[in-house]
C-alpha cells in the first residue's frame, strides 16, 4: 500500500493516541520504523496518512496512529504494537474500523478514499 504521492521509499507511523493510559503516555508521539533515516514529516503522515489502531487479546483499542508510504499493514504492529500488549491491527475507513485483510481488499478494490 502507498499513501498520498510521496518520494519515501519506507513507511513512517506515528502513534498519536494512547486509549488505556491516556495523552501523557511515553506512547504518544513515537514514530517508526526506529532507527529509520527516511521518515516523512510528522504533520504528512497525519495529513495524507491512514489511520489505524492496535488492539490487545481482548480487542481493546490501546494504541491509534497515522501510517504513510510503503507499507503493508502490519508495520506499527510488527515495530511497536506487539511488544505492549497488542495483538490486532485494523485501518479506518469511511468511518469503520476495518480488519487488515478487509482494508486492504477495499484499497486493492480501489474504493480506498
Amino acid at each position: 500500500m502507498t499513501g498520498s504521492g510521496n518520494s519515501y521509499t519506507h513507511y513512517t507511523w506515528i502513534v498519536t493516541r494512547d486509549t488505556i493510559l491516556g495523552d501523557s503516555s511515553e506512547a504518544v508521539g513515537k514514530i517508526g520504523p526506529s532507527g529509520s533515516s527516511n521518515r516523512a514529516p510528522f504533520d504528512s503522515v497525519i495529513i495524507h496518512g491512514d489511520h489505524f489502531r492496535m488492539l490487545n487479546d481482548a480487542r481493546v483499542a490501546q494504541f491509534s496512529g497515522y501510517i504513510l508510504g510503503d507499507y503493508r499493514g502490519r508495520e506499527p504492529l510488527d515495530d511497536y504494537g506487539s511488544e505492549n500488549g497488542c495483538s490486532f491491527i485494523e485501518f479506518e475507513h469511511d468511518g469503520d474500523w476495518l480488519s487488515l485483510e478487509e482494508f486492504q481488499r477495499r484499497v486493492q478494490a480501489g474504493n480506498k478514499r
